[in-house]
């Protein structure tokens, strides 16, 4: 009888199995092909086009091990043909990058002191570079020092007019400072040089009240006459020179150049009427991706500080979309963002680190009393958030505002500028925490009357399992 009972069993259930359809995706696949393990396509893209053949079925995208180097954001919405459910993974736990930046091959020549330029093709715009995958500095002042708590080094002589002077034209430059409060931080774009010699900025708008920088706290980069540290890169967009001082040891001949391109890696977007619905996204590492503090130009409701609605993954009109066991590295922004109305997503066992700003958001959209204009019902379970707001420092580990139902458990946030846990704007009382741990915030941003030992308490308690796990975790991606 028990042997009769199995076979029933599997009858039943090997075809809900099949169901499944599967489409290859490799870097040296070809887009002409079937995207059948044996001839895989060649860009995500073209397999989200093929996916369309399964209309209401389950599809499984698989993405072969390598970089896959994304030329524009990959754009996922509802339609008729759409599958009833999409998951996007690393096929059989391949290391699958997708980048939003680009490879360079320049054409290297000795500049001058060790410096060396090389020219780029027109419109090639971007403010990371990396090279032997490692983030490289944009020329700045002062130098990088890795002790400095605030910024990597700050220097109250950093726009004086004497050091102007030796700069020749900044236009395209920037300065980045702590407000006076040092609450946050503000950013401006050099725009040119008045009679006085004193630098012309456009910027500022991060912050919600007029206000000015903190005269100790501030530095200058993306000018060239401030290259002068190995490391060190300067891009003049006006006649498209790159110029780099490589480190001793370096051969640039052979070392791959990789910059940021896009600001946004994948958009999954619908409506609060017509939700993108059971979309995973797993095992897949995100980087490259462009700095963004120019465009945090959106006032929330309740908050202070401008954010920019946009990250490597935006998720916007979604219902049951997850992220699961991803990497978010080296961002120049945001991570993950859940963008207005979303329900029932998650994250977890996900792992952010030194990402620009925050690493999972949840903004709300204009006031709505309907309140679908809001993230509400989410999950954000068992992921490490570290180095977070490393050009922002209003960045946050988790920034929550207007949204509803939130439950954030058994989460690590290290290393934050300020708060680990940000909740603006919403009822605290749809609000669940659970043994999550919060080590090492406000690092470089004033607590004003906040205290350590309360933000702890709100996000929960911690373990002595968790910390060996958050050891072992920051060990690893160091």
């Amino acid at each position: 009888m028990r042997r009769i009972l199995i076979s029933i069993f599997l009858v039943l259930t090997l075809p809900a199995i099949a169901q499944v359809n599967k489409i290859y995706v490799s870097p040296k696949g070809d887009d002409e092909n079937t995207g059948i393990l044996a001839r895989p396509v060649q860009t995500l893209e073209r397999a989200l086009s093929l996916s369309e053949m399964f209309a209401g079925k389950q599809v499984s995208i698989q993405l072969m091990g390598g970089t896959y180097y994304l030329e524009k954001t990959v754009k996922i919405q509802p339609s008729v043909k759409f599958p009833s459910e999409l998951e996007i993974k690393a096929f059989e736990n391949q290391k699958v990058i997708l980048s939003a930046g680009r490879v360079l091959k320049p054409d290297w020549r000795h500049f001058h002191s060790g410096i060396y330029s090389a020219s780029l093709p027109p419109g090639i715009s971007f403010e990371r570079l990396f090279v032997n995958g490692a983030l490289q500095t944009m020329a700045r002042y002062p130098n990088m020092d890795s002790t400095a708590k605030v910024f990597k080094g700050t220097a109250e002589d950093a726009t004086y007019y004497v050091r102007v002077l030796t700069w020749g034209n900044p236009s395209g430059g920037y300065v980045h400072g702590l407000d006076e409060s040092r609450k946050g931080s503000l950013h401006y774009r050099i725009t040119g040089v008045d009679d006085t010699d004193n630098v012309e900025l456009d910027g500022g708008w991060q912050y919600k009240y007029p206000g000015h920088m903190d005269k100790r706290y501030h530095f200058v980069e993306n000018v060239l006459g401030e290259l002068d540290t190995p490391g060190e890169w300067y891009l003049d967009k006006s006649i498209n020179m790159l110029y780099y001082y490589p480190t001793t040891g370096l051969d640039l001949a052979k070392a791959v150049i990789e910059v940021s391109n896009l600001k946004n890696s994948m958009e999954l977007t619908g409506t609060a009427a017509n939700p993108l619905r059971n979309v995973t996204l797993k095992n897949l590492w995100f980087c490259h991706n462009e700095r963004t503090f120019m465009h945090s130009r959106d006032m929330l409701t309740g908050s202070d500080w401008a954010v920019y609605r946009g990250g490597a993954v935006v998720l916007e009109g979604t219902e049951n979309c997850k992220i699961e066991d991803c990497n978010f590295t080296d961002l120049g922004g945001n991570a993950i963002v859940f963008n207005r109305y979303n329900r029932n997503d998650q994250v977890a066992g996900t792992l952010v680190s030194h990402v620009g700003a925050n690493a999972v958001s949840f903004f709300s959209g204009d006031v709505d009393p309907n309140g679908s204009g809001k993230p509400s019902d989410c999950l954000i379970e068992n992921n490490l958030f570290q180095y977070v707001g490393q050009i922002e420092k209003q960045g946050t580990g988790i920034h929550l505002n207007g949204a509803s139902g939130i439950e954030i458990r058994q989460n690590t946030v290290y290393h934050a500028p300020g708060p680990g846990i940000k909740i603006e704007n919403m009822d605290v009382k749809t609000l669940k925490l659970d043994l999550n741990q919060v080590l090492g915030e406000y690092q470089e941003i004033s607590p004003g009357t906040a205290r350590l030992e309360d933000s702890q308490k709100r996000a929960g308690n911690s373990t002595g399992v968790q910390k060996q796990s958050l050891k072992r975790l920051v060990l690893s991606v160091k």
